[in-house]
């Protein structure tokens, strides 16, 4: 096997400012493009179809690379720098040595809300990366339509999130919105019932119908969605816990609700077919 003899020594190489500030922001640049780092975002960019501008690598994650089986589908846009090049842009404590630009796909809003009876996320507000990125791993999982971010969710760009989802960032159509209010308001347009959940107050979860199309809105942590956004959904739904835990994580009690919708859906095809 033949790789390019392309190599990047300096700090100062644009390819290099483009991938570290790309790295850091954890946004869409100006040129659409975004940053990933290490050997399963990277793979999964690759296997997910996405266009890949470019990847750099050290010469250890070079080899390593190539026996992922994939390096012929990207080679050409591979190019090989120094450790210390490396450890200028990595956000990992434990770098791998290996990061790309990658160019996310542009989702149809209209599509993915529009589907049967659609499942979506609301995230108005929150702001632990980890908790989006599962999220978006859960909403993958279980076959959701979209995940709706209000203005003050973090982005599920930040490399925390991107690497919490395990690549599902890559797969979820994610929309951004100006407002809240108009993550609602899109909601209700296509005919989705919006839910809340509470530890104590609601209907229990199972006993809530989750067969057709609806959004479940989740707030920020600690002080959830506040009493105005509250006023404006359809159902509040509880999450029955022991008595003596205050409230679930967020991205486990959005888990528990993607669950409960697919077992119903489920068992209504089941009861269908006999």
């Amino acid at each position: 096997m033949t790789w390019p003899k392309r190599e990047i020594t300096s700090l100062h190489n644009p390819l290099v400012k483009r991938l570290r500030t790309a790295l850091r922001r954890g946004e869409v640049s100006a040129t659409g493009e975004c940053g990933v780092e290490g050997f399963r975002l990277v793979e999964e960019a690759v296997r997910s179809g996405l266009e890949i501008s470019t990847i750099l690598c050290t010469p250890a994650a070079q080899r390593r690379w190539a026996r992922l089986g994939l390096y012929h589908e990207a080679r050409q846009r591979c190019f090989i720098t120094t450790e210390r090049v490396f450890c200028s842009l990595a956000q990992t404590e434990t770098s791998q040595g290996i990061a790309a630009l990658v160019r996310l796909p542009r989702w149809d809003l209209s599509a993915a809300l529009a589907k049967p009876n659609a499942v979506v996320a609301g995230l108005l507000g929150l702001q632990d990366p980890g908790n989006l990125g599962t999220i978006l791993r859960s909403l993958e999982a279980f076959g959701a339509a979209a995940c709706l971010l209000g203005p003050n969710t973090v982005s599920p760009l930040n490399p925390k999130a991107v690497r919490a989802s395990a690549g599902a960032v890559f797969r979820v159509p994610v929309f951004t919105h100006r407002t809240d209010k108009e993550v609602l308001a899109l909601c209700h347009r296509y005919g989705l019932r919006t839910l809340a959940t509470d530890a104590v107050a609601g209907q229990p979860l199972d006993k809530v119908d989750l067969r057709p199309g609806f959004a479940f809105l989740i707030g920020r942590e600690g002080s959830g969605l506040g009493r105005e956004l509250l006023a404006e959904v359809n159902e509040v739904v509880r999450i029955p816990i022991a008595a003596r835990v205050d409230s679930l994580n967020a991205a486990v009690a959005a888990a528990i609700v993607l669950y409960e919708a697919a077992r119903q859906r489920a068992q209504r095809q089941l009861d269908l077919s006999s």
